[in-house]
């Protein structure tokens, strides 16, 4: 229980911190916390290392907190992605992206 509240509240960091960018987080960094607390709980199966597996887990969220907290973020987002402008592109409804303008 203490690792799944320990990767939430990594995701919400993340997320909490892609929204103060005004963009959506991206699939990689999403996957990589994720892994990392998957194998923070493959380490936890192992029953006298679960505490520090735990305690791991919490570390990394807290680290991760102290260096977005109190900091404009920073970074190219490419959030929105720009417009279809070529001619040639057939967009979903079947028109054209000139068309479409």
């Amino acid at each position: 229980m203490g690792l799944f509240l320990a990767w939430a509240i990594g995701e919400a960091v993340i997320f909490w911190r892609w929204g103060r960018l005004g963009a959506p987080p991206t699939p990689g960094v999403l996957a990589l916390s994720s892994a990392l607390f998957a194998g923070c709980a493959a380490i936890a199966v192992y029953p006298p290392a679960r505490p520090a597996a735990t305690a791991f887990a919490f570390a990394v969220d807290l680290g991760v907190l102290l260096q977005v907290v109190g900091q404009d973020p920073k970074g190219v987002t490419g959030w929105p992605p720009p417009a279809i402008d070529n001619p040639s592109v057939i967009l979903p409804p079947g028109g054209s992206a000139q068309a479409a303008a």
